[in-house]
């Protein structure tokens, strides 16, 4: 019987050296990196899992700020995060504003328990993502899509994500890429534009909608939710009320 092998991991702050950057969207940013000192990606890691960044030279003190990779482990050499701006927010404006190629951050981790796991989750997973709420979900969905049904593999994945209005698609190019591979559904709703002639939906995700892609889902999926608190609570009580069990059911926030 073949032993596991330990994944592999920096103790304590690591420094990663941001390679290329790219605008995603207005006021969001994806922002691939690699080890400073030795290349490639120094890390492995579980898709949905988040790295912790300090920056002590930003405000009077050091702050610290975690961010969901939107890469994947099978994306090799790099790890990558999307941010969006946030109103007010330190990290995530210094990032978009200062954070160019050739820069030096540091970070710890990976960290995080949201993510599918074949020996806590049902065969089936649906998430639903807002925003920057998106982007673990970038991560699983590349990560799982061509070895779907598989063992250490949902079975099928759905994913509802709402965004503003079609200039606030973050990873869009990704969700179109994968949107069409066998076993993946994916439902994008705007909020603040009515475009339901372009194959959108509209609308907050509420208890219809909810009903509309999660139908034939509760008797065996895992359910992931990550975006504005409002949202989760929200989708939360939705699934609660379809007799699902809250260990069938993960959240996520994010920062700013």
């Amino acid at each position: 019987m073949q032993e596991s092998v330990a994944p592999r991991r920096k103790k304590g702050w690591m420094n990663l050296k941001v390679t290329q950057v790219f605008e995603e969207t207005w006021d969001t940013k994806t922002f691939l990196m690699e080890d400073a000192e030795e290349g490639s990606c120094p890390f492995d890691y579980i898709a949905g899992q988040y790295l912790t960044f300090r920056f002590d030279d930003i405000s009077e003190r050091p702050v610290a700020r975690s961010y969901t990779m939107s890469s994947s482990p099978n994306q090799k050499g790099f790890a990558a995060v999307t941010i969006k701006r946030v109103l007010g927010g330190l990290v995530s404006n210094y990032f978009c504003d200062k954070v160019a190629p050739g820069a030096i951050l540091k970070a710890r981790g990976p960290i995080g328990r949201f993510a599918w796991d074949s020996t806590r989750c049902r065969q089936q997973l649906v998430m639903v993502g807002a925003g920057s709420g998106v982007t673990p979900f970038i991560s699983i969905l590349r990560e799982y899509a061509d070895t779907l049904g598989q063992p250490g593999s949902p079975a099928a994945m759905t994913l509802l994500v709402a965004y503003r209005s079609k200039e606030d698609l973050i990873c869009w190019e990704d969700l179109q890429a994968l949107k069409d591979k066998p076993g993946i559904r994916i439902f994008t709703t705007l909020t603040r534009e009515d475009a339901r002639n372009e194959g959108y939906l509209h609308g907050r995700p509420d208890d219809a909608m909810l009903s509309g892609v999660c139908e034939e889902t509760f008797a065996d999926s895992t359910y992931m939710t990550c975006g504005p608190d409002a949202m989760m609570k929200n989708v939360r009580a939705f699934l609660q009320n379809q007799g699902v069990p809250d260990e069938q059911i993960l959240l996520e926030s994010f920062g700013d």
